[in-house]
């Protein structure tokens, strides 16, 4: 295996109609095998970025995840798919049978991307089973307790049981990668060994795009999240409804992106409720290499979450996206993903209860091109030297998958084989 560091641009390319990943030379049905056991869905970036680093550091991976279509058979990248669920729980009821199955590869390391894989990756750990690293996509304390009814110190106790619960896990099983420095905090103080990865883009997916003038789109204002009520649909169709009654020029495109069937019917619930909007288009959904080439159209990206759950400490993908394709941000009032626009890019941002003071600063932007366009090349400048994948990533999590491979259970074959070896 290589040491950490930035990502080698050669290799061949492995693509499905889900997710398109870059295998380095050399690697293939003979380097140590990490295994990808999780609940997300079929191409999930963060998985697939993850993915990559491990494929850079010198392993060759297997995927078991939910979605559809041919699977991958690739000797350096390969995948077990299974049904999608209908709903959480079913997503939950899942977690057994995916481990099981990811227990018949004869693996040097997990990678786990979902809070509910913990269980069982402890109970495959303690059965001499491979070292385990973590993944914390979210604020997953402050997510689930949330959810809780009754008073705030009731859920404040129940995130920090789930906090707790989570960072002892992580030390059984060998390691955290997160996606903030604050999250590492608690992994940290606890002795936990711990990589941090915000969600920034691959540099690699957006080194080839096209440079259009910000005066010839700044018109089209696109939307790339997922479409539920927490990130704001409510917000988009005001938008979008308020642009298309004021006159105003602009262009929407929603990406149909939904976390269930359900969210879905409820979309086009509020779509019907509202009435024919003609600035609106809805676009198929697509895999995550594929959105740059939408970007590269686009004047302004919207992120709309709202305050529930974890949402004031949160940042989305997309706005590191838009920032480094050089889209305006426009952006609610959350703490995280405002004090981001603000300092990083050029933002739009308002309440959500202020549709025509955001839709105002769109168009001050829009009606100075010349000025925006030179403060769009400048932050994505910047943001393409410091917040992508390979950068700022890349080398800290090679380093802790490469450690963590070496923590071989003394019940495992790998054990056994090393100490005959010796």
């Amino acid at each position: 295996m290589s040491e950490g560091g930035s990502a080698p641009a050669e290799g061949r390319i492995v693509q499905t109609e889900s997710w398109l990943i870059r295998v380095p030379p050399g690697i293939g049905s003979h380097s140590p095998l990490l295994v990808i056991p999780t609940v997300h869905p079929r191409g999930d970036r963060r998985v697939v970025r993850c993915a990559q680093v491990a494929l850079d550091a010198g392993f060759r991976v297997h995927f078991l995840w939910l979605g559809e279509g041919v699977s991958s058979v690739d000797p350096a990248v390969g995948e077990t798919l299974f049904p999608r669920p209908k709903n959480a729980l079913a997503r939950i009821s899942m977690v057994k049978g995916i481990a099981r199955q990811a227990a018949e590869h004869e693996a040097t390391l997990w990678h786990i991307h979902d809070f509910y894989f913990l269980a069982a990756a402890k109970k495959r750990r303690k059965r001499g089973g491979p070292p385990v690293l973590y993944d914390v996509h979210e604020y997953y304390a402050t997510y689930y307790s949330a959810k809780v009814p009754g008073p705030r110190f009731l859920r404040e106790s129940v995130a920090t049981a789930i906090e707790a619960y989570q960072v002892r896990s992580a030390k059984a099983l060998g390691a955290a990668n997160v996606a903030t420095d604050d999250m590492a905090r608690t992994f940290r103080a606890a002795g936990v060994r711990v990589s941090v990865s915000p969600n920034y883009p691959l540099l690699e997916q957006y080194s080839d795009l096209p440079s259009v003038p910000f005066a010839d789109r700044r018109w089209t204002v696109l939307h790339t999240g997922t479409l539920s009520r927490p990130y704001g649909t409510r917000l988009l169709i005001e938008l979008i409804a308020r642009s298309a009654s004021r006159g105003l020029p602009f262009e929407f495109q929603v990406l149909e992106r939904y976390p269930s069937a359900g969210h879905e019917d409820d979309f086009r619930g509020m779509l019907d409720l509202q009435g024919p909007l003609p600035n609106l288009e809805m676009l198929p959904a697509r895999p995550a290499h594929d959105v740059p080439k939408l970007l590269a159209n686009a004047g302004f990206g919207l992120s709309l979450l709202q305050a529930e759950g974890q949402n004031e400490l949160a940042v989305a993908s997309k706005s590191y996206e838009y920032t480094i394709a050089g889209l305006v941000n426009v952006v609610t009032d959350r703490v995280a993903q405002k004090r981001f626009a603000d300092s990083y890019a050029v933002p739009v941002s308002g309440h959500e209860d202020d549709v025509d003071g955001m839709l105002d600063q769109m168009m001050a932007l829009a009606d100075n091109p010349e000025e925006t366009a030179r403060r769009l090349a400048s932050t994505a400048t910047e943001a393409r030297r410091e917040l992508t994948w390979e950068m700022a990533v890349q080398p800290g999590l090679s380093q802790i998958m490469l450690e963590s491979a070496q923590d071989v259970s003394p019940h495992s074959k790998q054990y056994r084989r090393r100490n005959r070896q010796r």
